[in-house]
């Protein structure tokens, strides 16, 4: 939480008593910069196969908790409290409390023999109507989507086919359509005459997250280069960040020079982290594993895998700081 709460705040203080936004405004700025990239960190993963990893699970997670502080913080700053409102809640409890059983019974009963794919369009259909809902209700149609997605994420660890589908769709149809949306409300002028504050911003993100992540990441006994790369994949931002600034210009909260400004500074903390992250601090997948161990080992809450690998080598094989400390020194030398 603190790889929100830290960047939120301050952001939201310097854009009010540095740059002189108003309220509202500035509260839209600390939360478009608080973010951290799911979507960045996942394909990061993905593509370098270190999603199997315990340090990339943990990222992933962490990466999770941080945006849904920022979903809560845009849905309880800026909500509307109407009836629809009420009814939205009371709604999506009822959903999201039987939306699990309700997925993989039909994962079990009809995704397996139908090439329609009734999973994912009941799956698409719950987010609509629910997202359909939380716009009537002048909230933000992400927090349905990320809750849905919490309560049916242990249906998806079993079916890894049903990931791989709604992925595809997501990325190849929705993500490019919402960017150029998104992208159409920006004014390139006001990316010249904003340059400096746009900078500031997001020396600031960086500073913000480094300070909230860094020093809890060696205190969880990473070592440099991991603490690094996981601080620095922790900085990103993306699809909340832009979200949240598109948000606030829709409900006029905020102009479309101080629109432009952030979803800059979000694209920015995109691959700015990211480019360095890996050029400089990239672990190896071995480096990663070794982390898991130990920090399972220091907790003394060894895994099935642990114990398996500690009966078969008489405990020899559980990795230890030393272990951790090669693969870092492993992971330099390939660069």
């Amino acid at each position: 939480m603190l790889s929100f709460a830290i960047p939120f705040i301050a952001v939201w203080l310097f854009a009010q008593f540095v740059f002189g936004w108003p309220l509202h405004e500035a509260q839209i700025a600390g939360i478009a910069l608080s973010t951290t990239s799911v979507a960045v960190v996942y394909a990061v993963m993905i593509e370098g196969g270190l999603s199997d990893t315990a340090m990339g699970k943990m990222i992933l997670a962490a990466c999770f908790i941080t945006d849904f502080g920022t979903v809560l913080a845009l849905g309880t700053l800026f909500a509307n409290f109407n009836i629809w409102l009420f009814v939205f809640v009371f709604i999506m409890c009822i959903v999201l409390w039987y939306m699990g059983t309700w997925t993989q019974f039909i994962v079990t009963r009809l995704g397996a023999a139908r090439v329609s794919e009734p999973e994912v369009k009941f799956i698409f259909f719950v987010l609509f109507f629910l997202g359909g809902l939380a716009t009537t209700a002048k909230s933000e149609a992400v927090l349905p989507a990320y809750l849905v997605g919490l309560v049916v994420a242990g249906v998806f660890l079993r079916d890894k086919t049903l990931v791989h589908r709604m992925r595809s769709i997501a990325f190849a149809i929705f993500t490019p359509f919402y960017f150029i949306k998104a992208g159409l409300y920006v004014s390139l002028p006001a990316i010249w005459t904003g340059a400096a504050i746009i900078g500031a911003f997001l020396l600031l993100k960086m500073v913000t997250k480094i300070t909230g992540v860094f020093p809890l990441a060696r205190i969880h006994w990473m070592k440099v280069r991991e603490a690094s790369y996981t601080t620095l994949l922790m900085a990103t931002g993306l699809t909340f960040g832009t979200i949240s600034a598109l948000f606030g210009l829709q409900n006029h909260i905020i102009d479309q020079t101080q629109y432009t400004i952030l979803v800059s500074t979000v694209i920015l903390s995109a691959f700015v982290p990211t480019l360095i992250a890996q050029k400089f601090f990239q672990p190896t997948k071995e480096a990663m594993h070794a982390w898991g161990h130990l920090y399972r080992r220091r907790l003394g809450t060894l895994s099935v895998e642990d114990l398996d690998r500690q009966g078969e080598g008489g405990g020899a094989n559980i990795p230890t700081e030393h272990d951790l400390r090669v693969g870092s020194e492993e992971s330099r030398r390939g660069l």
